[in-house]
């Protein structure tokens, strides 16, 4: 009879300690994890592509994600290598960058620089608003068969959110810039997949005076590789120091993809 009250005691004092503790929550599956994080917009690195020669590197896009089909498919897919060519009289293309608000975000596999949409180009009588900077290195462009140390370049966007634009800016070994000075300076304490605060930003003073450029159709040069985006490949280049550009490929030291068929496309340069 003694054991029998000593059970049930005991069993009480279980059942009430129990009760009295906070529910625990329960915690989702590393499926539903794993689709939580593919669905926030800026962890690119779970979308399960990369710009090095591994299993996840540009020859095997396609076979990632369904999504990236074009990568493998399409006809006018970008970077190319552009041959000098006699330029065309005239310029169909009008840059209208002025300064505003910008902020610099460490993307995992470059930095990007986000601007309020206020800059613009007009080309064939289309508008196109700025939307970011991102650098790459080395180019992902060529030159008559040669491959530059970096390239800059500015995505735009059509009002309607259908069509893109993109101006590029090879750069070169020389004299250093304060414009990259000042931006290095507010990545330093940047993590992946953060922001800095905002800063105020004039993308006209990365332009050179002449505007002479390569236009051609092409893609995005990571996935999905949307095609049919018009692509302004400028003639004058930016230059940065030996140093500058060292420090870039401290942190990303490959972030280009290769060359691709052009496939009989024209290309005119301006």
């Amino acid at each position: 009879m003694k054991n029998f009250i000593t059970i049930v005691i005991a069993t009480a004092f279980l059942v009430i300690s129990c009760s009295s503790r906070p529910p625990v929550e329960e915690q989702p599956s590393e499926q539903e994890q794993q689709t939580e994080e593919a669905q926030t917009p800026q962890r690119k690195d779970v979308w399960g592509w990369e710009y090095n020669n591994g299993p996840r590197g540009p020859m095997n896009w396609s076979s990632l994600n369904p999504q990236y089909y074009m990568c493998s498919t399409g006809s006018k897919q970008s970077p190319i290598n552009l041959v000098w060519h006699r330029p065309k009289q005239g310029n169909p293309l009008k840059l209208s960058y002025t300064e505003g608000n910008a902020t610099i975000i460490n993307a995992g596999y470059t930095f990007r620089i986000e601007l309020t949409p206020q800059s613009s180009i007009q080309f064939d009588g289309k508008d196109y608003l700025l939307e970011k900077i991102e650098f790459r290195s080395p180019s992902e462009h060529h030159l008559s068969g040669n491959q530059l140390p970096m390239e800059l370049q500015f995505y735009h966007r059509s009002s309607n959110g259908l069509k893109q634009a993109i101006v590029s800016l090879f750069v070169i070994t020389g004299r250093g810039s304060a414009w990259f000075d000042r931006l290095w300076e507010k990545t330093q304490s940047l993590q992946k997949f953060k922001s800095s605060p905002t800063f105020r930003f004039n993308p006209d003073q990365l332009i050179p005076p002449r505007q002479t450029f390569y236009h051609y159709v092409g893609s995005l040069t990571h996935p999905p590789c949307l095609e049919e985006v018009k692509w302004f490949v400028f003639n004058t280049p930016l230059q940065l120091s030996k140093e500058q550009i060292s420090k870039f490929r401290s942190l990303f030291e490959q972030n280009n993809r290769p060359v691709q068929p052009l496939n009989d496309r024209d290309v005119t340069n301006y």
